[in-house]
């Protein structure tokens, strides 16, 4: 009866369910929220106007008092690519009025004034013809998907008919989401770097590669399925062995070859090779070894399309016992930008090396 009692006194901090990011697109309009509460809103010019590249990206943390912050960036050259020359400030047009200038700096973000982010926002709720302007340049942020994007932030930070809601304002006076603690992320040291590279024909290769492709599954039409694993031809025949710790190591070979770029299947296995204990498929594509904490992530970064404009990504560390994610992000639509306009966190943590 005490344990049922004690465990009802207990936070209800303690005993919550961590929040998850997402990203979600809404016309020219993205909304990049991670596990922290914080959100981040970018928008761009229409896709018709895509050899004028710009956007826009407001910022706001989880909390009942968090500011908005909004920055500019841009790309100032033209559909011919020659650069466009700029004054030292950028003037915002606002459906016909002019919000005041700011800073143009060069190979950096723009930010704006607390006032400027305002009235931005209030005119995103219903129709906003932005323009942004500096001699001869002259740039436009779409307002299509702007309103829904918003409402979207203030559901996802619990702000619906509340005060401090951007869209569906009320007197609605409950507590809306708070920031959340960052999750800690132990990794362990792995101090043995050297790596063994199994090749076809040699000694327990054959096994090995059975191992992989069993624990891959048959499912041609399954998310993590990779195609070149199951391939004898055309395949390296190469399989990469990364040593961890207690016995373990991570095996690395190829799983999809695509038009421009690569995925590696990884999988831990036991040191001897007999067993597949975890499998972390079509996420990722290269392992770094950190020199001056020794421990060891494996990394995925992706690009949507081949001129690059639009990324993905995330890593994952070593515990001791498994790969565990410790980032994951977005650059959002495909915009023009190469390496994309921003880079948005979904998930975000902190390491501890121990």
């Amino acid at each position: 009866m005490k344990k049922v009692i004690l465990l009802s006194l207990l936070p209800l901090t303690t005993m919550a369910t961590p929040i998850k990011g997402f990203f979600e697109n809404y016309q020219d309009w993205d909304l990049v929220c991670d596990n922290l509460g914080t959100c981040r809103m970018a928008g761009y010019q229409e896709d018709e106007g895509f050899d004028n590249r710009v956007s826009l990206l407001f910022t706001r943390q989880a909390g009942e008092d968090a500011p908005i912050n909004a920055e500019l960036i841009f790309l100032d050259y033209d559909e011919n690519d020659k650069p466009i020359k700029l004054d030292d400030k950028i003037q915002i047009i606002l459906n016909g009025k002019s919000l005041g200038t700011i800073q143009n700096l060069k190979n950096s973000s723009s930010k704006l004034s607390a006032k400027q982010t305002t009235e931005l926002l209030t005119a995103l709720k219903d129709h906003a013809d932005i323009q942004f302007i500096s001699g001869q340049f002259k740039r436009y942020i779409s307002d299509k998907g702007a309103t829904a994007a918003m409402l979207k932030m203030d559901e996802f930070q619990q702000r619906l008919n509340t005060p401090s809601a951007l869209v569906r304002q009320g007197q609605d006076k409950r507590a809306v989401l708070a920031p959340q603690a960052i999750p800690k992320i132990e990794a362990v040291k792995i101090n043995n770097r050297k790596t063994v590279d199994l090749q076809r024909g040699e000694k327990n290769f054959d096994n090995v590669l059975t191992l992989l492709r069993q624990s891959n599954g048959t499912n041609e039409n399954a998310d993590n399925y990779c195609s070149a694993l199951h391939q004898d031809e055309g395949w390296s025949g190469l399989i990469t062995q990364y040593p961890l710790t207690k016995g373990k190591v991570l095996a690395e070979t190829i799983c999809i070859m695509a038009a421009y770029q690569h995925y590696n299947y990884y999988a831990v296995m036991d040191e001897k090779l007999s067993k597949v204990e975890q499998v972390l498929a079509s996420q990722y594509n290269d392992v770094m070894y950190d020199d001056k904490k020794h421990i060891l992530t494996v990394i995925g970064s992706f690009k949507s399309r081949g001129i690059g404009d639009c990324w993905h990504g995330k890593e994952a560390v070593w515990n001791g016992k498994i790969f565990i994610r410790t980032s994951e992000w977005t650059t959002g639509s495909c915009k023009g930008f190469t390496g994309g306009a921003w880079q948005l966190p979904i998930f975000v943590s902190e390491i501890n090396v121990k």
